[in-house]
């Protein structure tokens, strides 16, 4: 076997580190066993002679014990979610895509032609303001996935890889996982708090060597449930946080980019929608390790104010018109000659709504969109279909000089450039 089989899956390198992978899930096992018999046997029933006090103890401690571990089990082997597979390229779309993978340009243009063609749903772009895509996976990215290097594949609503969990919390997992960390802090907060009375009564009297309870079992005891009570809650206090702002960890240190700009809040409605979306509508799941999360994890609704913003965006794409038909006494009517629009997939009331909120639109430079009509926009598109109409064109007005036009595209690379206006 060569040393790049032993790196493979099943290879004697991959099964090691695979291995290896479980050890914290195996300490977390061990303590929580460790903790199991010296809570029941050492402290309830070497320590406390009452038996009232004995079993509510006990009650308690069982209770807490079965939520946090059933929902630590849920964490760790609920399957991460993976993109559908519409969201992949495979045959055709993937020989194209090899061959203008290296061209920027063409490869945003070929995915801007996959999106319409199969109706993804995107709104998170790129840092260069361009279509999300993952070479590894060699699929469209959904908004807010990304790809785990540890699990080797993209991953819905990734948030981070736990190595306590030893795999993804996501879309998937993220309500058994703030579940796990809540149970698991109060859970050693409830071992704490009942331990130190006992502990403390072994240092207030002499110890008595002929007493069953073993000082050792009590003291350790104590030290693992502070330990973890706070390490926990920092997590969990963290991640309650995340939740009521509607934020992944990766979102939290890099903003996810909307039409251009970094928007913090995107996915914020609120604290009391932003719970119900990760533990869902009825009360009586929200403190169960039950599924009840809202979603399918690739669509995700804007906030309205970032929404609002993103409706008035005007994008415009270089393609293929000859930029020496524009000059200041033209009017080029801008359609895609040679590459396909992103059509607005929004409610007709709301499209002409946009349109009819200015009657010019003006980038700068001299360059100014004219608005088309309610009857304009409905005869582009043949009348109404369904509850949607096509995309709305405007009419451009070039009102460059041609040293303004020198400057713009001075490049020779860019002299067959067509210029597409889609509203999205």
């Amino acid at each position: 076997m060569s040393c790049r089989d032993c790196t493979r899956k099943g290879g004697c390198v991959y099964t090691t580190f695979w291995l290896v992978r479980f050890l914290p899930v195996v300490l977390v096992t061990i303590a929580t066993g460790w903790g199991i018999y010296a809570y029941t046997y050492e402290l309830c029933f070497l320590s406390i002679d009452n038996w009232p006090q004995r079993i509510i103890y006990l009650i308690v401690f069982y209770t807490l014990l079965v939520l946090f571990y059933t929902s630590y089990l849920r964490t760790i082997y609920t399957k991460a979610w993976q993109p559908p597979q519409k969201f992949f390229l495979e045959g055709a779309a993937k020989t194209t895509y090899d061959t203008v993978k290296d061209d920027e340009r063409q490869l945003q243009l070929f995915l801007a032609d996959i999106v319409r063609e199969r109706d993804l749903t995107l709104i998170v772009r790129g840092f260069d303001n361009g279509i999300r895509f993952c070479d590894k996976c060699c699929c469209i990215k959904p908004d807010r996935s990304h790809h785990c290097s540890m699990c080797e594949q993209c991953v819905l609503k990734f948030d981070h890889h736990c190595p306590w969990v030893n795999n993804c919390v996501n879309f998937g997992n993220y309500k058994y996982f703030i579940l796990f960390l809540a149970y698991g802090f109060i859970f050693c907060i409830w071992i704490g708090a009942t331990t130190l009375p006992s502990f403390i009564d072994f240092w207030k009297h002499e110890y008595d060597l002929n007493k069953k309870t073993g000082r050792f079992a009590l003291v350790f005891l104590l030290f693992l449930s502070c330990m973890f009570s706070l390490s926990l809650s920092f997590l969990f206090f963290y991640h309650l946080y995340l939740t009521a702002k509607n934020r992944t960890t990766v979102e939290s240190f890099r903003a996810p980019m909307i039409d251009g700009k970094y928007a913090k809040d995107a996915f914020n409605h609120g604290f009391r929608a932003n719970y119900r979306e990760i533990f869902g509508s009825h009360p009586l799941y929200w403190f169960l390790p039950v599924p009840s999360t809202i979603g399918d994890g690739c669509k995700f609704k804007l906030n309205d104010m970032v929404a609002s913003t993103a409706g008035n965006q005007v994008f415009v794409e270089l393609g293929g018109v000859q930029t020496g038909n524009i000059n200041s006494d033209s009017r080029t009517s801008v359609i895609s000659q040679h590459h396909t629009e992103l059509y607005a997939e929004r409610p007709i009331e709301k499209q002409l709504s946009t349109v009819d909120e200015t009657d010019e639109l003006r980038l700068g430079d001299g360059v100014e969109f004219k608005k088309w009509t309610m009857e304009a926009a409905l005869t582009s598109r043949g009348g109404r279909n369904g509850s949607n109409i096509g995309p709305l064109r405007y009419r451009l007005l070039e009102q460059r000089d041609e040293a303004e036009m020198q400057h713009l595209y001075s490049d020779d690379e860019d002299d067959d450039l067509d210029l597409n206006v889609r509203i999205v």
